[in-house]
């Protein structure tokens, strides 16, 4: 094994539930010599890889490792996975994606993927949106308790559309009918003529709810763009809450 190896060897005994460790533990589960395993520990060591704690003499991981892992992190920002998983949708099935959160009693778009079709729907960032009335925003307040959604949204309902809920109690079986299939739909309600399907998922660090949305012309809203789009998201959150809860 190279000094590397060991290294690495070496930092792959720590964990939440073995914070710190002893050398000579840490010889054991490694199986190296001993002189080989404290010169790699003094390296780390001197390289603020390693702390240690001459009382009980202890080592653990240092602050240069708390330091790149800042950096992994700040690299691998929860929304700029959702975007990059977005932006491969949205070249798939060709359409416009949106990233929402909510903003008062309304939704308002942070983000927004073009697809490669000619018929793109338009908006820009700061778009808002009333949360009742589109595919993502009900997705996101099905997230919330019945209590805390419904302190998020006016009563009564703003009328957007004849195709929007007019009331809470309409509403409320929008969001059952999303926390019990997964699935959010909008046709012909904030746009004419525009349908989208959404999906709604939380920031594991920060707890912000985050809207996604794929919007299409109803013209082109046939059955099998419809199960492909909603494939897509299905995967898209199924992936994005796996990595969210590694993070």
């Amino acid at each position: 094994m190279s000094s590397l190896e060991d290294a690495v060897a070496i930092l792959a005994c720590f964990s939440l539930e073995e914070p710190a460790l002893t050398q000579a533990e840490l010889t054991r589960r490694i199986g190296r010599p001993k002189a080989t395993i404290s010169r790699v520990m003094r390296s780390l060591r001197e390289g603020g890889i390693l702390d240690f704690e001459p009382t009980r003499r202890l080592y653990s991981p240092g602050l240069r490792l708390f330091e790149l892992g800042q950096i992994c992190r700040s690299n691998h920002d929860f929304l700029d996975m959702v975007q990059k998983r977005l932006e491969d949708i949205c070249r798939i099935g060709g359409h416009t994606g949106y990233i929402s959160v909510f903003d008062g009693t309304q939704m308002v778009a942070l983000r927004i993927v073009r697809g490669s079709s000619p018929l793109a729907i338009a908006a820009v960032p700061g778009h808002r949106m009333p949360l009742h009335a589109t595919s993502s925003g009900r997705a996101m307040l099905a997230l919330l308790s019945d209590q805390e959604w419904r302190r998020r949204v006016p009563d009564p309902l703003p009328v957007v559309s004849p195709n929007s809920p007019p009331d809470h109690d309409a509403l409320l079986e929008r969001i059952q009918r999303i926390r019990a299939t997964g699935h959010s739909f909008s046709s012909n309600e904030t746009l004419h003529g525009v349908s989208s399907q959404g999906i709604a998922l939380r920031d594991p660090e920060s707890g912000e709810i985050i809207g996604v949305a794929i919007s299409y012309p109803e013209s082109m809203a046939t059955d099998e763009l419809k199960q492909m789009i909603g494939n897509l998201l299905d995967q898209m959150k199924s992936e994005l809450t796996r990595r969210g809860n590694a993070i």
